[in-house]
């Protein structure tokens, strides 16, 4: 950032916030001018041994000098921006020793950087209102792998370091039945809206009242003003960023400063007045070189410090690859159903054949359909069976209860959550006629044995329930910041000499072996 130079020029006005610049009368709470820092040193004769206290004994020879206001416009701090030059400065509502506030997270304009951490993404799609999709680890391409998760599969998203692909197979325009949308610069998205890319592509999930309007609003634009919606979708935003820590925020608007910067820099080279010097060749094209291709929105600016997410689909029968740095979407190839062929043979092969062109960062999730959907169908369907055969018995003998063991009971639907889903899944007319032909023996024989196959499928239930008991507490720690208790236990260290005493144990030392 920029730092104030001038001595005649007073410092930014301080907010009420508390995060102002040095030196203001407002901000003697947060901020040691030097007058403070002369009142709170020890004196010359008294010992002290933190590192800390030390520095801060150290005179300061402005303090005698001038009325306090000049020393404050002499030596103005380092960290003091000048905020109208800058416009990528965040001034954050907490004090800089506090996490992100809520208030922090949902002002705040870009999209934090979250890993491929499928538990993550599960958390994020169901509080954006998505039923019955989770969102599961792929540890493998290959179809036993792929057949052993959730199924059906909606879409496979692939998370490696970015490098240009299949740039030259785009096609020229979006098919109208393919739904894409650009990933804008400066917006670490590419996780959330490769989900999102994928869910506009699917027909069979219930996405929620705002992304569904979402697809409305968005059905006719092009994918770069859907990129654009996306952007300022705000009910999205504030779902993603709710996993960002204030050094999160912070790291984005220094990425997008330099950005910015460096743009700048850029055009100022390019419309500056050439003149010939005399230079070295070889220095001359490696310095082209550097400031004409390897900017931060080259593949060689990514290569070094971005991973990015792609997403596959099925749309019809094509597959089709949704990258958002992509113009438009990119057909992989058809299937046919009809053939036995799936979507995820193309995809598989795709996949592998990327990943054997680079390194072994990697990692790929499937959206998939939740393991709770048909678990809790096939228990709904179960529970009024047996409710039918009870009626069915009673009408036969009122006694038969006695003909079964005391312990013999099927599983509560209020202990699975089910009451209100069993209306939906009504005893098939097949069933009933079947059951009201049947005599009592075989009805009591087939309400043991449909019991008990309630009772592994409740098992199944109460387990996929754990499962996503743990994605929301694994959620809820990934949203802690724990930075400022880091900080705050390392000052610590610091000022009883700890951090000084055993900064030795844990340096390098020659040979590249740590210390001890």
């Amino acid at each position: 950032m920029d730092v104030a130079k001038e001595t005649t020029v007073e410092p930014p006005e301080v907010p009420t916030n508390g995060t102002s610049s040095a030196g203001s009368e407002d901000a003697k709470g947060t901020i040691i001018t030097n007058a403070t820092m002369e009142e709170a040193a020890p004196s010359p004769t008294s010992q002290t041994t933190s590192p800390n206290s030390k520095k801060r004994a150290l005179p300061e020879p402005s303090t005698a000098q001038g009325p306090e206001s000049k020393k404050i416009k002499e030596s103005p701090p380092p960290s003091s921006p000048k905020l109208d030059e800058d416009p990528t400065v965040q001034t954050f509502p907490s004090p800089p020793d506090y996490p992100a506030t809520k208030l922090d997270k949902e002002t705040w304009q870009g999209f934090c950087d979250i890993e491929s951490e499928p538990a993550y993404f599960s958390v994020i799609l169901r509080e954006a209102g998505v039923q019955g999709v989770t969102v599961r680890e792929v540890f493998a391409m290959t179809p036993d792998l792929l057949e052993m998760l959730p199924q059906p599969i909606y879409g496979l998203i692939l998370l490696f370091r970015y490098r240009e692909f299949g740039k030259e197979d785009q096609a020229t325009n979006c098919p109208a039945n393919v739904w894409f949308a650009n990933q804008l610069p400066g917006q670490n998205s590419c996780g959330t809206l490769a989900m999102i890319n994928i869910l506009m592509n699917t027909e069979d999930v219930e996405v929620g009242e705002h992304l569904q309007q979402f697809k409305d609003f968005t059905k006719d634009l092009t994918p770069y003003q859907r990129g654009e919606a996306f952007a300022s979708f705000d009910y999205i935003k504030k779902i993603h960023n709710s996993f960002a820590k204030k050094m999160d925020l912070l790291e984005n608007d220094k990425y997008l400063s330099y950005k910015v910067k460096r743009s700048k820099y850029l055009k100022e080279q390019a419309a500056a007045p050439k003149t010939k010097i005399k230079t070295n060749p070889r220095s001359r094209s490696r310095r082209q070189s550097a400031d004409s291709t390897a900017t931060d929105d080259s593949a060689e600016g990514y290569e070094d410090n971005a991973y990015h997410f792609i997403a596959f689909v099925p749309v019809g029968n094509e597959v089709w690859k949704l990258d958002g740095m992509d113009a438009q979407p990119t057909s992989m190839g058809s299937f046919s159903p009809e053939a036995g062929e799936t979507w995820l043979s193309g995809a598989s092969d795709t996949i592998a054949t990327l990943m054997a062109a680079g390194d072994d960062d990697y990692g790929v999730v499937a959206l998939t359909q939740s393991p709770l959907v048909p678990l809790r169908r096939e228990a709904c369907l179960t529970i009024n069976t047996i409710t039918h055969i009870e009626t069915r018995l009673d009408t036969l003998n009122p006694t038969w209860r006695s003909f079964v063991p005391d312990d013999e009971e099927p599983t509560s639907p209020r202990m699975l959550g089910l009451e209100s889903d069993l209306p939906h899944h009504p005893v098939p007319p097949s069933t009933q006629a079947r059951t009201d032909e049947e005599s009592m023996p075989d009805l009591i024989e087939r309400r043991s044995r449909m019991i008990k196959e309630l009772s592994k499928v409740a098992a199944s239930i109460m387990q996929e329930m754990e499962t996503k008991a743990q994605e929301d507490h694994k959620a809820t720690q990934r949203r802690y910041d724990s930075g400022p208790a880091i900080k705050k236990w390392l000052e610590m260290l610091a000022e009883n000499g700890y951090l000084e005493a055993n900064l030795d144990r844990f340096m390098p030392v020659k040979g590249g072996k740590g210390g001890a």
